[in-house]
């Protein structure tokens, strides 16, 4: 038993790693190809046949977009309705499926703005801020105009949302005074 050890390790060091000379993956591809053989008269013709029409499947199954493949398949958990919802953001219009149970993670400050970076540059509702920041930018005359936006942007967008928040709940609140000052006349 003690020759086991060596003999193994003096193998895999003659040999390579045991998936570049094992014969299993070979011996379930050429069992794959005996399935093809229908007419025992004719195996070759039947396995190359047989190949070529799985061959030919596979191809056209990639391009096919109303019939489901392998390669369009809905996920085994997905449970969508087929519906968007329109009030939503389009980032967040998807429901999100959840599996398994919920782990709490800390996120450092770093990871916390690039996840919100990353959010905001790839929503289609927020480009014309994005455009807009950087041309403040460029009217300021910063030297690295990219590196500045992309340090900036989140605060500078943030900032944006709040004036124009504060500003139109004090129109509405101006707006239901004076309704109710008329409605009270």
């Amino acid at each position: 038993m003690i020759y086991l050890p060596i003999h193994l390790a003096r193998e895999a060091m003659l040999g390579g790693p045991v998936q570049y000379r094992w014969m299993y993956p070979i011996e379930r591809y050429l069992c794959k190809l005996k399935r093809y053989v229908n007419n025992k008269a004719f195996s070759e013709g039947s396995k190359a046949e047989g190949y070529i029409v799985e061959e030919c499947l596979t191809f056209c199954s990639m391009y096919l977009d109303d019939i489901e493949t392998q390669y369009n398949k809905v996920e085994r958990n997905y449970e969508s309705c087929g519906e968007k919802s329109q009030q939503k953001l389009e980032v967040f219009s998807e429901a999100p499926r959840l599996l398994g149970k919920g782990v709490y993670k800390y996120i450092d400050s770093e990871s916390w703005k690039q996840a919100h970076s990353y959010i905001l540059k790839n929503c289609d509702e927020v480009l014309p801020f994005i455009s807009e920041h950087r041309e403040e930018l460029m009217q300021q005359g910063m030297p690295n105009v990219e590196k500045m936006h992309e340090e900036t942007f989140s605060n500078w967008f943030e900032n944006q949302l709040s004036t124009f928040f504060t500003t139109f709940l004090s129109n509405i609140f101006c707006n239901t005074c004076i309704i109710l000052v008329i409605s009270y006349l």
